[in-house]
Parts: structure tokens; sequence; C-alpha cells
């Protein structure tokens, strides 16, 4: 199975972009991605990661483009209720064109749940989502659009 790699001079558009679980194939472009940004929690131990990515109850969803990973999220949740982001992350040349939303929207989708927790500085981001503010913040499915809305 081939390696993806990231790719970071490549900008993208919405429609070249397609959301994917998290698979062994992928982990190379997701320590690249986030080694680009200093995440050393990440990078620093490649195996810990992978264990931490794939672990029961985790969701992990890249984003792929041209072959490429721009894009990833990790969610931990109960499956019933709640969810929490550990990670979201989009490459540098791919942001501002909605792939954060569209991987949130995703993930809790697929992690199951009724509300998404996220603890973060980029405030900003999130209230333009519809967050409620709190200590962190949290996305109802209705923020997301999933209630009866194609998450696509």
């Amino acid at each position: 199975m081939p390696r993806l790699r990231h790719e970071p001079s490549r900008r993208c558009r919405m429609t070249e972009i397609s959301i994917e679980p998290f698979t062994l194939a992928h982990l190379d472009g997701l320590i690249a991605l986030v080694a680009a940004e200093g995440w050393t929690e990440y990078a620093d131990d490649v195996e810990r990661t992978r264990r931490a990515l794939t672990a029961p109850g985790v969701t992990t969803l890249v984003a792929i483009a041209g072959g490429h990973l721009v894009g990833a999220l990790q969610v931990q949740s109960d499956g019933l209720i709640q969810a929490h982001v550990s990670m979201l992350l989009i490459a540098r040349n791919s942001r501002g064109v909605g792939l954060g939303s569209r991987l949130l929207r995703h993930g809790l989708e697929r992690a199951g749940g009724l509300q998404l927790d996220v603890r973060t500085r980029t405030e900003g981001y999130y209230e333009r989502l519809g967050a409620s503010r709190s200590l962190g913040f949290r996305l109802t499915r209705e923020d997301l659009g999933l209630d009866g809305a194609d998450a696509n």
C-alpha cells in the first residue's frame, strides 16, 4: 500500500479533497504535517502516535488532496453523547477553504455523540462555526449541520 505524504507547497480547492479514515498508509504524511507545526508530542514517537490515533474510542480522519495528506482530525467519543477534539490540523496551504469545518462534521458523524467539545486558543474559528463559549467550546450536531443535512 503506498504511503501518503504531506506536501507543503500545493494549494487545494475543496472539490479536490476527500475525507478518509486514518490508516497506516497515512502515518508518514500525518507525522510530516504535525512536525511542520512543531507538534512534538505527535512527531517525537511515531509508534506512540500510531497507537493514539487508532486506540479504542478514537476516530481519526485525514483529508487527502492529489494523493497528499493536507489535514487531520482526532476525536475521542463515548459514541452516544460526548465527543472531544484532540487534534485538528490543516496544512497551511489548505487553510481558509472550509476544510476544518468539513473534518469536524465528518468526525462527529463518524464518532457519534450529540456534541463536540474543543479546548483551544483559536476562539474566533469556533465562534464562526456557531459554537457556544464556555471554558472551551461546544459544537452541537445542529451547529455542524448534521440534523437532516448532508455532511459532505
